[in-house]
Parts: structure tokens; sequence; C-alpha cells
């Protein structure tokens, strides 16, 4: 496959026949005849239906022609941001100049911080990344990498081009989902990001019914912090992120949907000299040594507020792993700003206990970002309508029936 094929296949969906997407492409009809039936041996499908009035796509073509003129649109994305600023230069047709080739180059160069790397995991020589590397730098006349000690950093055009080019190369792997969907195949691929909240029965029970319809589905859960998942989100490596929402995408490359709110609540261990209490006041909280979320974090930023900027008298322990914390409130009196949901089970189980205090100004907002421009396949968009059955079913059970209130 390669990109002067994609463009036949748009210009002939355009056009309507052969022989005038052959004039306006300048090629001659049996070249450009040639070049949709090899598109057609790759998909293993009939692109159009030939006629007497010209040639339609077929509902399979449809399709692939829907993620062809995406990636033609990332295409001409990169386009723009290499033209930027060049007034008394010619512009750079890059549409017609880099390859499928060297987008994949491009990208697996930035993903992996290196050329060597880059070579691994396309299975290709390292010369063969370096010359593709630098052939993409001399078609955009720029430079997109820069050595830096024993390894190379990439230039923030060259980091804008790599994100735009990922973007477009996923485009053709899911034209392949959407063709085995229409055939009743059930596949795909799902990248979820994972932030702290989902991770315990959220997004776990949403997968478990996702995966009863599509059993031969390949679903990644991947974690990290916010700013990790949306750099990953952002390059097409991430379909959608789900947790607490932070109120910085609407209005740019990304959207926020929220799904639900929820607040956070002061767990400690069952049996904490607190956990028999009627009432307890914030100073008393003080007295206790705490555990907390890393600096910048939606929670540690209501823990400073809730306190005022004051330290416990027990002193503070950092801790990113809700795995370590969980085990770390158990076996002392440590106390933690938590979800209830992200301690359903221990407290279910009597080893957790929410103390008896009300913190309103914690509420926030728990849900679903993508990016804007992201036409979901059918797998992800069955994935998001279980994720909102799955909200609006909880909803409608008692909260007393839902959690111990231990």
């Amino acid at each position: 496959m390669n990109l002067r094929h994609l463009r036949l296949l748009d210009a002939v969906a355009r056009y309507g026949t052969l022989q005038v997407a052959a004039q306006q492409m300048g090629l001659t009809q049996p070249a450009v005849s040639q070049g949709i039936c090899r598109l057609e041996g790759i998909y293993s499908v009939k692109l159009f239906e030939r006629g007497r009035n010209g040639a339609r796509p077929s509902e399979e073509g449809e399709l692939v022609l829907l993620r062809v003129r995406r990636l033609m649109a990332f295409i001409a994305q990169m386009r723009r941001r290499v033209n930027g600023g060049r007034r008394d230069r010619p512009q750079v047709q890059l549409q017609h100049l880099i390859t499928l080739s060297q987008l994949e180059i491009l990208h697996a160069v930035e993903n992996c911080r290196g050329f060597a790397a880059a070579a691994r995991e396309l299975g290709i020589a390292e010369p063969t990344v370096h010359r593709g590397a630098r052939e993409v730098e001399r078609i955009v006349e720029k430079p997109l990498f820069r050595s830096a000690g024993n390894g190379i950093e990439i230039t923030p055009i060259g980091r804008d081009l790599a994100r735009l080019a990922g973007l477009a190369l996923r485009e053709i792997e899911v034209s392949f989902e959407d063709l085995d969907a229409l055939r009743g195949r059930r596949g795909g691929r799902l990248v979820i990001g994972s932030l702290p909240l989902a991770r315990t029965d959220l997004l776990p029970t949403a997968i478990t019914e996702l995966h009863k319809i599509y059993p031969d589905a390949f679903i990644e859960i991947a974690e990290g912090s916010y700013e990790h998942l949306i750099e990953r989100l952002r390059r097409g490596d991430i379909d959608a992120i789900i947790g607490a929402l932070r109120g910085q995408a609407n209005g740019g490359d990304l959207i926020e949907r929220k799904l639900l709110r929820d607040s956070l609540s002061v767990i400690a261990r069952r049996g904490h000299p607190l956990s028999t209490a009627t009432e307890l006041d914030r100073s008393t909280l003080l007295t206790y040594p705490w555990i907390v979320s890393r600096k910048g974090t939606p929670t540690r930023n209501h823990f400073n507020a809730m306190f005022g900027g004051g330290s416990p008298n027990g002193g503070l322990i950092e801790c990113s792993s809700l795995v370590i914390l969980r085990a770390l409130l158990i076996k002392s009196d440590n106390l933690a700003l938590l979800s209830r949901r992200q301690v359903k089970y221990e407290e279910n189980l009597g080893m957790l206990v929410s103390l008896p205090i009300d913190l309103p100004e914690t509420t926030r907002d728990i849900g679903v970002t993508t990016r804007r421009n992201w036409k979901p396949t059918v797998l992800q968009s069955t994935f998001l309508d279980i994720l909102d059955e799955v909200v609006r079913t909880e909803q409608d059970v008692p909260q007393s029936m839902c959690r111990s209130d231990a």
C-alpha cells in the first residue's frame, strides 16, 4: 500500500470515473485501474461498483474512503505545519513527496526516542531508519532531530509531525477494523488510558461486558500520569482516557465528557483510633500521618486546600501506587484522601473504612477524554455505550446496596 494508491481511491470517488480521475491525477486510465485493483487486493474487497455511469464506492469502499480522507486530512495538517512561516520560499507539497514508510519511521523514532529502538520496533535495519528519517528532514527542509548526549532529541516541529504521522497511520489500521466489523467479525483494537479512580470497578465492569460481545478484541489498559496519558492520546496511541476530568480539554484538540460526579473521603484501616468517632474536625486529622498522591494531582491539591498548607504531625508518605497505598493503610494508622470507589472491595470486606467527615469541596467530575477529531470504530463506540450503561445502572441502585457504610 502506498499514498499514491490511496489518493487514487479518493480521486475516483470524487470524480465518479476512472478516466476523469486519471486526467486530474496526470496518469493513464490503466495506471489508475491497476492502483485500485492493488488496493482491492490488499483489502480483499471490491471498493467500487463499476457501471455505465462510472464508478461509485461500494459499501466496503465507503468505509475505506472515510479513513483515507481522514488520513489525507492529517497529512494536510502536516503540510500546513511545515509551510508555516515560508513566506518567501515555495510551499512544500508534502502530500506528493512523503511516503507511508517515512511516516512510520518518523513516528517510531519520536515514539522510541532513538534510531536503534525505532529500528527494533519496526523490524528493519538501523541504517534504513537513519536514511528514512533524514529523507523526511530533506523533504520538509527543517531539522527534526538533534544529538543529545548518547541519544537524540526531537525538535518541536519533529514532535508535531510525528504526532500527526501516528494519527494518519492509525487510520489505515482502523480501515481494516471497520471492514472486519462490517463482515461481522468480533475483533478490533481498543487502548484505554486509565486514571486511578476508574481502575477499581468502573473500567473492569465495562471491559467485562465488552468482552462478552467482542471476545476476539484486543484490549489494552494503559496506566500512567495524566500528562503521559494525554500525550499518548494526542499521538493516537490511546483511544480514550477514563478518570477524573481536569477541565482543561474543551475548546482545544481534546473533548471531555462527564460520566458521573464523585467526591473524596478520608480513608483509614478498620480499628483505627478515629474509626469509632461520630464527628471529626480537620485539626484532629492532622494529628495522624498521611499518605498523599504526588504534587500537582487534583487529589493532592484538595489535600493541601483542606489543611491550608499545614502538615500532619506524623509526616507524609507520597505514593502514586494505589496497591501500595491500600497496603500501607491496612497496616498502619495512616490516613488517605481517596474516592470510596478506589477502596470499594476493601471497604466491603471490612478492611478499610470511611471516616465521618464531609468534604463537599472535593467533588469532581469523572468521565471520558478523547481527541476532538476521533472517529471511533464500532468496537470503540460499543465500549463507550457500555460505559454509559454501567454508570446509569449504578446510579439506579440505592447507595445502601452498593457499598458498605461501616
